[in-house]
């Protein structure tokens, strides 16, 4: 285990919220109800709505870490960072905003989204990185510092 549980404990709807949204788009997918067929379109929508999520994810995770974690935002955050995600690329696709030759043409919006999440995720994971390091760090310094006041 990289970290230990008792230094970085996650928030109990931090872990299951993802977690059953992931269950619920694998059902929804993988086992479509009623002969009902995925489509090119309903993947796009799929995948921004994921990667907005991610994003959603790790910037909560960032923000538990900073001791900053609301449970309202992110639950709100979550939802809104996926609708707003794949709207982006519903609007895209209304408005023409395409790229590409033929079958192969994407949402302009939807690279945009993806761009944008993309970086966000990240940068939150540079942040994490640095905010896990300096935490590991103040506790080995604290250990060390009792071993050397228990040896003199």
């Amino acid at each position: 285990m990289l970290f230990p549980t008792s230094y970085f404990p996650l928030p109990t709807s931090m872990i299951l919220l993802p977690l059953l949204a992931l269950a619920l788009g694998f059902v929804m997918i993988y086992f479509p109800a009623r002969g009902l067929e995925t489509n090119e379109a309903l993947a796009r929508y799929t995948a921004v709505a994921i990667l907005a999520g991610l994003d959603t994810i790790v910037g909560g995770w960032r923000a538990w870490i900073e001791d900053k974690f609301d449970n309202s935002v992110f639950l709100t955050g979550f939802v809104s960072n996926s609708l707003l995600g794949v709207g982006l690329v519903a609007l895209g696709e209304q408005l023409g905003l395409q790229t590409g030759v033929g079958d192969g043409r994407i949402s302009v919006m939807m690279i945009a989204a993806a761009v944008v999440f993309g970086s966000r995720i990240l940068q939150n994971l540079a942040v994490l990185r640095r905010l896990l390091i300096d935490r590991v760090r103040e506790r080995r310094q604290m250990s060390d510092n009792r071993v050397d006041v228990s040896a003199t």
